[in-house]
């Protein structure tokens, strides 16, 4: 089995994962919590545009 190089991610693009992964975190246990509808949606609002963004960032810096 052919083993590939580790890949390194840019700090960043990193850091935005983190942030996105935080979101859909509490997002997810806010709705399990039974929290207001408006904290869950807005949560995911956030971390949808979020990853948007980095997709958007992503897509550019590779062509």
């Amino acid at each position: 089995m052919k083993r590939l190089p580790p890949v390194h991610l840019p700090p960043s693009l990193s850091i935005a994962l983190w942030l996105v992964a935080a979101l859909w975190i509490v997002a997810i246990a806010a709705y399990a919590l039974n929290a207001p509808r408006e904290i869950v949606h807005a949560a995911f609002a956030v971390g949808l545009l979020c990853g948007a963004a980095e997709w958007i960032a992503i897509r550019g810096t590779r062509r």
